[in-house]
C-alpha cells in the first residue's frame, strides 16, 4: 500500500516563505460596483525555493496627516472580493498568490476630504514567513478613509494572480 501525504501535511512540510523571496504589489487599478471598491494585491515568489503562506495579511494604512479615527481592517471579504477560508498556499518559484482589499467609498460623506482622510500608502505584512519580526512591503493605494467609514476589509491569501470575486 502506498501512502501519500495530504495537501495539508505537504504544505506544512514546505518551509514558510521568507521576506526576501517575495514581492507584493497592487496588481491593477480598483474595480467598482455600487460604491464598493476592490483592489487586488499580487504576491510573487521571486526566489529559487518553493515556500508556503497561510492566513490574512496585516495592513497598516497611512494617511497624509494623522487621522481623527483609526482605520479598522477586518479579515474577511466584501462585495468585490469574497471571503475565503484561509488555506495553505504553496508558491513555486515565479508563482503568484493574491489577496483582495475592499472598501466602500460613500459610507461617510460628512467628513472632509483633507489630508487626514487621504490614504496614499498601505503597508503589508504577510503571515507565516521568516524572520519572526514584522517586515512590511510598502504599496501605493489612494483612497479616502473618511468616505470609507474608517473601515476596510482584506481577504485571505489565495493561489493565483486574482482573488476570488464576490
Amino acid at each position: 500500500m502506498i501512502c501519500t501525504p495530504s495537501n495539508a501535511f505537504a504544505a506544512h512540510a514546505i518551509k514558510r516563505c521568507n521576506y526576501d523571496q517575495l514581492e507584493v504589489a497592487v496588481a491593477w487599478g480598483p474595480g467598482a460596483a455600487a460604491g464598493h471598491i476592490g483592489i487586488p494585491f499580487l504576491i510573487v515568489n521571486k526566489g529559487k525555493d518553493i515556500c508556503s503562506l497561510k492566513g490574512y495579511p496585516t495592513l497598516q494604512i497611512a494617511t497624509e496627516m494623522k487621522s481623527r479615527k483609526p482605520i479598522k481592517v477586518v479579515d474577511g471579504g466584501g462585495m468585490i472580493y469574497a471571503a475565503v477560508k484561509p488555506k495553505f498556499v504553496v508558491l513555486k518559484p515565479g508563482a503568484d498568490a493574491s489577496f483582495g482589499f475592499n472598501y466602500v467609498d460613500a459610507l461617510n460623506q460628512e467628513d472632509a476630504a483633507g489630508p487626514s482622510c487621504t490614504v496614499q500608502s498601505v503597508y503589508v505584512t504577510l503571515p507565516d514567513r521568516y524572520p519572526d519580526f514584522p517586515m512590511n512591503f510598502e504599496t501605493t493605494v489612494n483612497f479616502n478613509a473618511c468616505h470609507s467609514g474608517y473601515e476596510v476589509s482584506v481577504t485571505s491569501i489565495q493561489m493565483g494572480p486574482s482573488p476570488k470575486e464576490g
